[in-house]
């Protein structure tokens, strides 16, 4: 890879000046993109990748957990941000019936080609979850479980996570649970940090490029922003911005009990994966 100092100095000065306000209207990550998503892919069935993935014998223990408290077996479960479907297959393989819903379109393929392969009871919708929820994923309840795990929404800011809750809450049976797998607090970097590196390829590119990240912490959002800029070998820049909203305890049992949900718990993370890996899990029953 070739850039002139006078290139990559560039892409520093376009970090350095760039405010990185929180849940900005442009630069999301392509999630929906087929190239992005299947490069993404590749990291979530590599076992060995566990800042993107969960090994099936921690999903397995996950699920141990899980099973102990529905309410009725078998059951039927929602899983949001379900990725490659790893969680709905197990469901699946222990006699329950699945519903997973992502925007990836690679990952919902793998996970759909699975369940076919396999025969397992369990189905796979594509879904933006930052608008209303679609009335297809509606029409396959009610749940018995609503999970979303590995922090995944911590994805939607306050005001779509609240909306989403609500129309979770909706599709539960009376007694049925949303269990969220949530950072806590007090583990959120709050200082801003920037790194450069060459790399050979990313997430974004599969071609050599110069990746700079700058993450900083937006106080009045209580949001993690976090911007890559992306100098390729055309000296092409790009840039994306990911943000993640962090959530207070006390708020959070607000917004449960806003959306319909009552008897909070948290429990400690399941599996005692390496810390930074896996978090506690918070659980709401429907009214």
């Amino acid at each position: 890879m070739h850039h002139d100092d006078s290139s990559e100095e560039r892409l520093h000065r376009l970090a350095q000046a760039d405010p990185l306000a929180a849940w900005p209207e442009d630069g999301a990550l392509p999630w929906g993109d087929s190239a992005f998503s299947e490069r993404v892919l590749q990291a979530h069935l590599d076992p060995d990748t566990p800042v993107a993935t969960r090994p099936l014998n921690v999903v397995a223990r996950h699920l141990d957990w899980l099973e102990f408290r529905l309410a009725s077996t078998p059951a039927r479960i929602l899983d949001i941000c379900c990725g490659p479907g790893l969680y709905c297959h197990e469901l699946a393989r222990r006699g329950h019936r699945a519903v997973g819903t992502d925007i990836a379109p690679a990952a919902l393929a793998w996970a759909a080609r699975t369940a076919r392969t396999e025969n397992l009871a369990c189905t796979f919708h594509a879904a933006d979850l930052m608008a209303p929820m679609p009335t297809g994923l509606a029409a396959a309840g009610p749940f018995d479980a609503v999970t979303c795990w590995f922090g995944d929404f911590h994805a939607f800011p306050a005001p779509v996570a609240s909306r989403l809750l609500g129309e979770l809450a909706t599709l539960l049976v009376p007694g049925g649970c949303v269990v969220l797998e949530i950072q806590p607090w007090d583990e959120w970097e709050q200082q801003d940090q920037t790194v450069a590196e060459r790399v050979d390829g990313s997430f974004f590119l599969d071609a050599p490029h110069l990746w700079l990240q700058r993450h900083r912490w937006d106080e009045a959002a209580d949001t993690e922003v976090h911007g890559h800029w992306l100098l390729d070998e055309a000296d092409r820049i790009t840039r994306y911005v990911q943000c993640h909203q962090a959530w207070r305890p006390e708020r959070l049992g607000e917004l449960l009990m806003e959306c319909g949900l009552e008897r909070p718990e948290w429990h400690d993370p399941i599996a005692d994966v390496e810390e930074g890996f896996e978090f506690p899990v918070l659980v709401a029953w429907r009214r």
